[in-house]
C-alpha cells in the first residue's frame, strides 16, 4: 500500500493499515513536519473515540486543552453562551490541540508500528492496472523510483497531485470567498469564560456580514489563536467577488498591530493583544470532488473536500475518511473482502463529506446557533450523529411486530455504536464497557439473550461466524439482568446487571438480538430475533466468506 501525504488523514490511513499487518509506505513531499498552529486545532469527540482505539488518546489529552463551550457576540452584544460540559454519555469531550501536535502524535504511533514517514518524497505520476498501481516517486537526492503498490491513497492536501492526475473535479466548481483572512497566535488580556471559543460577528441591518473575530483558546494562560479579516490594505487588492491578477501571490504576514486593530474593532473595549508568536494570511475555499475513487486509487481529507474553518470540520472529516477506508482496504489486500466492499467508501464518505461542507459554508459568516437544542447541535458539530444510514453495506432484520421482536430505540444501521458502561465479566474485578469489546481492528458481534434463549445455539452461531470470517468478527454474549450464566466454552459471556446495554441498544425484554459493530465503530447490521440466514447474508456483503 502507498499513502501519499502525511497529514492527519494520511497518518491515520498508515496507522490503520499497519495495525492490520498490511505493508504500507507513507510519503510526503514536505521535508519537515509543520511546527506552527496555523491549521486545525479542534479535536471532535468522535475523533477522540478513534484515538482511544488507536492508543493515542491519553497522549493527546496530555498535550491539549479542553474546550468547555462557546460564547458568541453579535454587534457587540452577547447573544449565545453554550456550555459543552455535562454530556456524560460521551466518552470524551471536545479537545483543543494544534495540528502540528496531532501530526507529531500520529507520526509517533505510526513509527511504533514500524513505519517511518518518508519526507521530501514527491509523487510525480502514477499508472494503474488490474493488479495494482505504479507510482513515480522523486526523492530529495533527485533519484526517481517506480514504486509498486496494490492500492494508492491520495491524502496529499488541498493541492493534491493525486486528485489532479485522476482528473477529479469539484462538484459545481471550487468556490472561494472573496475576502482575505488572517491568523495570529497571541496572548489576550480579557476576562472571558475559561476554555471557551469566543466569536464576534458584525451583521448590518440589511443582513450583510461586515466583520468577524474568532478566538480559540490554546494551551497556556490567555493564549488564543485569532482568526479575522485581513487588513483593509490587503482586502482592497482583492476586489469584490472576482479574483484579480496577483490574488495568488504570497502576502507578508500581518503584524501585532493588525491583530490589535481587529480586536479594537470588534472585541471588548480596552483589550490588548501581545506576544505575537506567528501570523499568516489565508483564503477560504470550499468544495467536494465528484468521486472519491478511480480504480485502485482513492482520495481522502483535503484532497477530496475543502471546508471553511467554521467548526474545525476539515481535519476531523479527513481522519474519518481514512478510518472508514483503511479497514476495507486491508480486507481487500488480503483477499478477504466481498467484491463490492471498496465501492462503499465513496457511497458512505462522499455524502457525509458533502453534508459537512455544506453546513460549514452555511455557518461560516452567521450567528446561527440552535439554542432550542444545544445538545443536538453540539453532537452534530462533533460528528457524533454522522451516519451511513443510506449505505448498501448496512441493514437490519427487525423481525415481526410484537413484544419479543423488533427494536425499541437503539442505534440504527449505519449509526455510531454508543459506548455503555457497567458490563461485568467473571474474573474481572472492574466494570467493562462496550468499547472494551469493540476496540481493535476486528468487527464485533454483540449477541444479547435472556433466560428463554438457547445458549448452545448461539455458541454454535458464534463459532460459525468466527470461522467463516477468518476471525475478523469477534462474538460476545451479553446476558440480560437476572439471566443465569451458562457454561459456555467458545463464546465469551458478559452480564448487563443494571440493564444499561439493553436500554442503550433498544433490546430490553425477552428473546435474542444481535448487533454487528464494524471496525470503524458503526452498526453494520442488527437483528431481533437472531436468525442465522440474515446474519450470514449481511456478512457476505462485507467479507469473502
Amino acid at each position: 500500500m502507498l499513502v501519499v501525504g502525511a497529514g492527519p488523514a494520511g497518518l491515520t490511513a498508515g496507522i490503520e493499515l499497519a495495525r492490520r499487518g498490511v505493508a504500507v509506505r507513507v510519503v510526503d513531499k514536505r521535508p519537515e513536519a509543520s511546527t506552527q498552529a496555523d491549521k486545525a486545532i479542534g479535536i471532535h469527540c468522535r475523533t477522540m473515540e478513534i484515538w482511544e482505539d488507536q492508543g493515542v488518546v491519553t497522549e493527546a489529552m496530555d498535550a491539549g486543552s479542553w474546550l468547555y463551550g462557546q460564547t458568541v457576540f453579535v454587534n457587540g452584544k452577547r447573544t449565545h453562551q453554550v456550555d459543552w460540559s455535562g454530556l456524560e454519555e460521551l466518552p470524551y469531550a471536545h479537545l483543543g490541540l494544534p495540528q502540528y501536535e496531532t501530526e507529531r502524535i500520529l507520526t509517533g504511533r505510526l513509527r511504533s508500528l514500524g513505519v517511518e514517514v518518508e519526507r521530501g518524497v514527491e509523487l510525480t505520476g502514477f499508472t494503474q492496472d488490474d493488479e495494482g498501481v505504479t507510482a513515480t516517486l522523486t526523492h530529495p537526492s533527485g533519484d526517481v523510483e517506480a514504486a509498486r503498490a496494490a492500492y494508492l491513497v491520495g491524502a496529499d492536501g488541498a493541492s493534491s497531485a493525486v486528485r489532479a492526475q485522476l482528473g477529479l473535479r469539484f462538484e459545481g466548481g471550487l468556490s472561494m470567498f472573496p475576502q482575505l483572512f488572517m491568523l495570529g497566535d497571541v496572548d489576550v488580556d480579557w476576562e472571558m469564560p475559561p476554555g471557551h471559543l469566543v466569536r464576534w460577528v458584525r451583521i448590518e441591518d440589511d443582513g450583510d456580514f461586515t466583520g468577524m473575530l474568532v478566538c480559540v483558546p490554546l494551551r497556556g494562560r490567555n493564549r488564543y489563536r485569532v482568526a479575522t479579516l485581513a487588513p483593509k490594505r490587503l482586502q482592497d487588492t482583492i476586489g469584490t467577488g472576482v479574483v484579480p491578477p496577483g490574488f495568488w501571490k504570497e502576502y507578508d504576514p500581518p503584524g501585532l498591530a493588525d491583530i490589535q486593530a481587529a480586536i479594537d474593532d470588534l472585541g471588548p473595549a480596552g483589550t490588548t493583544a501581545s506576544n505575537l508568536r506567528w501570523s499568516s494570511i489565508f483564503r477560504i475555499k470550499h468544495g467536494i470532488v465528484d468521486r472519491y475513487r478511480e480504480g485502485r486509487v482513492f482520495v481522502a481529507g483535503d484532497a477530496a473536500h475543502l471546508h471553511p474553518p467554521a467548526g474545525g470540520q476539515g481535519m476531523n472529516t479527513g481522519i474519518q475518511d481514512a478510518w472508514n477506508l483503511s479497514w476495507k482496504l486491508a480486507l481487500a489486500v488480503r483477499g478477504e473482502a466481498s467484491p463490492g466492499l471498496l465501492d462503499s467508501y465513496d457511497a458512505e464518505r462522499r455524502p457525509a463529506g458533502k453534508a459537512i461542507v455544506d453546513r460549514a459554508v452555511a455557518i461560516a459568516f452567521t450567528d446561527e446557533m440552535d439554542m432550542e437544542d444545544e445538545k443536538a447541535q453540539f453532537l452534530l458539530e462533533m460528528q457524533m450523529t454522522m451516519n451511513y444510514a443510506g449505505s448498501p453495506l448496512v441493514g437490519e432484520d427487525a423481525g415481526r411486530p410484537g413484544a419479543r421482536d423488533g427494536f425499541d430505540g437503539g442505534p440504527e444501521p449505519g449509526h455510531r455504536a454508543p459506548d455503555v458502561t457497567g458490563l461485568r465479566r467473571f474474573g474481572v474485578a472492574h466494570d467493562l464497557r462496550v468499547f472494551d469489546l469493540t476496540r481493535g481492528t476486528h468487527a464485533t458481534l454483540l449477541l444479547s439473550a435472556d433466560g428463554t434463549a438457547d445458549p448452545g445455539a448461539l455458541e454454535e452461531l458464534a463459532a460459525a461466524v468466527r470461522r467463516d470470517t477468518r476471525g475478523q468478527v469477534r462474538p460476545y454474549l451479553v446476558l440480560a439482568p437476572g439471566t443465569p450464566v451458562p457454561p459456555l466454552v467458545e463464546l465469551p459471556v458478559l452480564t448487563d446487571p443494571d440493564g444499561r446495554f439493553g436500554a442503550a441498544y433498544g433490546i430490553a425484554g425477552a428473546g435474542t438480538a444481535a448487533y454487528v459493530v464494524r471496525p470503524d465503530g458503526h452498526v453494520g447490521f442488527r437483528a431481533r430475533p437472531v436468525r442465522e440466514d440474515t446474519l450470514r447474508e449481511h456478512l457476505a456483503g462485507v467479507y469473502a466468506l
